[in-house]
């Protein structure tokens, strides 16, 4: 009777997300409200949503987009539907990788599902390279968004660790998280899942002072002073059931973990590993921490700390036969050059080799960090009848292998004949030696070597003209 055209419904099922990060106007009810207009005016039935709220875009692994794969476009079982409706490209994901937001798209065309993004309208057929080069740049603009986003939150932690505080995560094993108010005082104790609820306060670190924290200085006690090697210690704190964190068992790992922590002496560092955007993480080098020395109290002496270190360093094989290697060369190159000399002084060969060979010389490699190097000398029984030592400084991978000089007393190390030498203590200053005075330092060395050793006083006259 009335010549009408039939109007051809279709059918889609609309996708949301919104993340933490994301502004309000990205909020799932006014996507939802986008999306059904755009499918009123383009006679769009909507027979299914799938939603993911608060769940970030970098990844496809959210719960809401997996299951619009699995139960919807690569169901051969679904309900039939043409379209996948999405408020804009940025819903569809922040993908770093432009190619896997396109790789989604194109898993949609080869199941017969044509993927729309209800902000920008259905793509020109005539005009395809323009709209794929736009998709392309909003994908873009997309995974942009995200990176500044995160350069920004980056660089606010890195501004809040330079000042000694928390940035996020979790204390380590025998500390606490500490609650500082907007004057930096201690207000209480975080517990586990808390956080701060005001701008301006602070997170910090403190000791829990309670069994977890003894046991940390347990743990240091029978490493340093107690000589138990790492196995040792993890049987002994297994037997007495005393637990590591989850009530685990100790292990070598963590025993390590325990020991070479810096976190024990007050040092708060930020930005060991590189883990943004939902990445593969990797480790940073040092140099790009951020490492703040005495910035909350310390669980552990900085001296026990260095001994610690300097033991654990040579705890690993490939460490040990480095150093011993180093020491060696160094050794060789010093016992030759001080023959030399005495040689040049009128020594006979057997004389020169003799006295090279008694004189009260150590050696140990340099160790370095950010903040310091450091040395460990350990003394022998027959030098301690000497006053004075010669240290010398030995540098692990350079074809240099000897860097600098010290002059010891034996009053300088302890009872346990190690001396911990520091770049930045007094001691290092007092004891650090000129290479142009070090003719001379050797020379006083072999003179006092004599007369330590009463059948050489008579025994070799050129050493009196030294």
């Amino acid at each position: 009777m009335f010549n009408t055209v039939q109007q051809i419904y279709k059918k889609g099922v609309a996708y949301y997300r919104h993340s933490a990060e994301d502004k309000q106007e990205n909020s799932v009810t006014i996507q939802r409200g986008h999306v059904e207009r755009f499918a009123l005016e383009h006679n769009i039935t909507i027979i299914h949503e799938e939603v993911d709220e608060g769940v970030s875009g970098l990844l496809a692994n959210r719960p809401g987009f997996e299951r619009l794969f699995d139960n919807w476009i690569k169901n051969v079982h679904a309900p039939d539907f043409d379209y996948v409706l999405v408020y804009d490209v940025s819903r569809w994901g922040r993908f770093q990788d432009q190619d896997q937001a396109g790789h989604y798209v194109y898993l949609c065309k080869k199941h017969g599902k044509d993927v729309v993004y209800v902000s920008r309208g259905f793509v020109d057929a005539n005009n395809q390279l323009f709209s794929s080069l736009e998709i392309s740049i909003q994908r873009y603009m997309a995974a942009e968004y995200s990176r500044q986003l995160s350069e920004k939150v980056f660089y606010g932690c890195v501004k809040v660790s330079q000042q000694g505080y928390s940035a996020g995560g979790t204390a380590v094993y025998g500390m606490a998280r500490q609650l500082l108010d907007a004057n930096k005082k201690p207000i209480r104790i975080l517990n586990t899942g808390e956080h701060k609820q005001i701008a301006n306060e602070r997170v910090s670190f403190t000791p829990k002072n309670d069994e977890t924290t003894e046991t940390v200085r347990k743990i240091f006690d029978l490493f340093v002073n107690e000589r138990l090697n790492i196995p040792e210690i993890a049987s002994y704190l297994n037997q007495r059931r005393i637990f590591s964190s989850n009530n685990k068992q100790w292990d070598k790992s963590k025993i390590i973990k325990i020991l070479t922590d810096e976190t024990y002496i007050g040092t708060r560092i930020y930005n060991k590993t590189w883990e943004r955007l939902k990445q593969k993480s990797y480790k940073n080098p040092r140099s790009e921490w951020v490492i703040v020395p005495d910035a909350f109290e310390a669980t552990i002496n900085k001296d026990i700390f260095k001994k610690a270190q300097e033991k654990i360093y040579w705890t690993f094989p490939s460490n040990w036969r480095k150093g011993i290697n180093a020491i060696k060369k160094a050794r060789k190159n010093i016992y030759n050059d001080i023959r030399k000399w005495l040689l040049s002084k009128g020594a006979t060969e057997f004389e020169a080799d003799e006295i090279v060979s008694e004189l009260p010389i150590l050696y140990s490699v340099k160790l370095e960090d950010k903040i310091n190097s450091y040395w460990c000398f350990l003394i022998y029984e027959k030098m301690k009848n000497c006053d004075n030592i010669l240290g010398i400084s030995v540098l692990m991978e350079s074809k240099k292998s000897t860097n600098e000089f010290f002059m010891f007393s034996t009053k300088d190390f302890t009872s346990t004949n190690f001396l911990i030498l520091s770049e930045n203590s007094p001691l290092y200053y007092r004891t650090k030696i000129e290479t142009k005075n070090l003719e001379e330092i050797v020379g006083n060395i072999i003179k006092q070597f004599k007369e330590s050793k009463k059948w050489y006083k008579h025994r070799y006259t050129f050493v009196d003209e030294l």
